[in-house]
């Protein structure tokens, strides 16, 4: 194997990469573009984002230094915009419809997908708390990626979305790897029945 300085990590997506691996990445100079779970930033820098997003129209972004010497790109699509709305509103319906059964109670109630927007009142009814409701609005539209490289961000976002594509593509690939086999038995199966060595 060649010496670790020869290889270079040029781009890198995960949904989920833990703070000590990012730390680790950037010790060993390795260069990545990541997805950002922008609401899990900290409160300092989604005040920023949130102020900083909040006139950016289809396709415009924005670039957040941090402290650990990595950026943070913002990017705004109308596109996504109306999916994260539709995504919201089709969750509050079902909760809607769970605290009309009166299904929902406190025991059944975690912080997963859209239960958090729900509160408790007194011990156990459970109501919108449309104070969440308005600020998850405010995120609408946003996708953010984290990266050390020096790229534009314009750049940075078009390597994320190649990326995308080369997992998706891999995705399908490993789908047709599952049904091959069983599509293979199938047609030995149909091909012996022809032949009439198989009743």
């Amino acid at each position: 194997m060649p010496p670790k300085k020869n290889w270079k990590l040029s781009a890198v997506r995960l949904r989920r990469l833990s703070k000590k691996n990012i730390e680790g990445l950037i010790k060993e100079k390795y260069e990545f573009i990541i997805g950002a779970r922008i609401k899990n930033e900290t409160e300092k820098i989604k005040q920023e984002i949130i102020a900083k997003t909040g006139g950016l129209e289809n396709g415009q972004n924005i670039i957040l230094d941090k402290s650990d010497k990595t950026r943070l790109i913002i990017s705004y699509s109308d596109k996504r915009r109306k999916k994260d709305k539709h995504n919201r509103e089709k969750g509050i319906k079902k909760l809607q419809e769970k605290i009309k059964s009166g299904k929902l109670t406190k025991s059944s109630i975690n912080n997963r997908g859209y239960n958090k927007f729900l509160k408790l009142n007194g011990s156990v009814a459970a109501a919108l708390d449309n104070d969440k409701i308005k600020n998850d609005e405010l995120w609408d539209g946003l996708k953010g990626y984290a990266t050390n490289t020096r790229l534009e961000a314009d750049k940075i976002i078009k390597n994320y979305s190649h990326l995308w594509q080369i997992e998706k593509a891999f995705r399908i690939s490993k789908t047709d790897l599952r049904i091959r086999p069983h599509l293979h038995r199938f047609c030995r199966l149909y091909d012996l029945q022809r032949a009439g060595k198989t009743s």
